[in-house]
């Protein structure tokens, strides 16, 4: 189960179990070892459910109109906690058509083009305070990552590489024209983090891994994937791993196997 605060998601087996359990501890049964509230459930595996259990999976493929080829296990819940309806709403129109955005990210779109699709696919445009929250999550997720990740411009990256052209962009232009390195902009200006450079050249590692990600995610999202904990790393940022270039570069390869579906 992923979280966020008034946010959950389920897999579908994962919910209905939680939903089993909620009953079996209303009704005075033995709850499950996984104990704890609904929401508060930490739940791992596919567990094997009871009869109830196998109601609950079966209702849900009712509801969701489900194909006989589909079960319980390809579905998601999406759990949306929040008074405010504008949240509510720009959630629900967004989430409605992930499948089309996906689509849409898959065909290497840029993305002021899926920004542009997500908000033709809004019923209404979110209100300024949904607008606002948006904007400052993303201003501020991208504050934070200056602040934690030291990163050149093309001039200092020419600089702290020794090179001595005249042209100082044309150091960080080359490296990135290759796949060596990728950049960030930010206020008009374009910048190289700094955890892609050793002794100033570029890390092999990171090439590797842009090899498979390159294309199918921006500067910023790279960025971020980067300097997040990861799954596959058993929850290790993959900055942290460049020396093991292999666990990272594995990484990356599920992470484009995810994008690509």
């Amino acid at each position: 189960m992923a979280a966020t605060n008034g946010l959950r998601v389920y897999d579908g087996a994962e919910f209905a179990h939680a939903l089993q359990v909620e009953m079996d501890s209303a009704s005075g049964g033995k709850t499950s070892d996984a104990g704890g509230p609904l929401l508060k459930r930490k739940l791992t595996g596919k567990q094997r459910a009871s009869s109830i259990g196998a109601k609950l999976r079966r209702a849900m493929a009712t509801a969701m109109h489900s194909t006989p080829e589909t079960d319980v296990d390809d579905m998601m819940v999406v759990l949306v906690d929040t008074p405010n309806q504008a949240v509510r709403e720009t959630i629900r129109d967004i989430v409605e058509h992930v499948p089309a955005i996906v689509e849409a990210r898959q065909s290497k779109l840029t993305d002021d083009a899926i920004d542009a699709l997500v908000s033709v696919y809004m019923r209404t445009p979110p209100n300024a305070d949904v607008e606002r929250l948006l904007y400052d999550s993303n201003a501020k997720a991208r504050a934070r990552f200056f602040g934690e990740w030291p990163s050149f411009t093309s001039k200092h990256l020419a600089e702290v590489a020794g090179h001595g052209s005249k042209n100082k962009s044309m150091t960080a232009s080359r490296w990135k024209m290759k796949g060596k390195v990728f950049s960030i902009r930010h206020g008009g200006v374009e910048y190289f983090p700094a955890f892609q450079f050793e002794e100033g050249q570029p890390i092999e590692t990171v090439a590797r891994a842009l090899a498979l990600l390159g294309e199918k995610k921006s500067g910023w999202q790279l960025a971020f994937w980067f300097t997040s904990p990861n799954g596959w790393l058993a929850g290790k940022r993959p900055v942290d791993a460049l020396k093991d270039g292999d666990v990272v570069v594995s990484a990356a390869a599920r992470e484009a196997e995810n994008i690509a579906g």
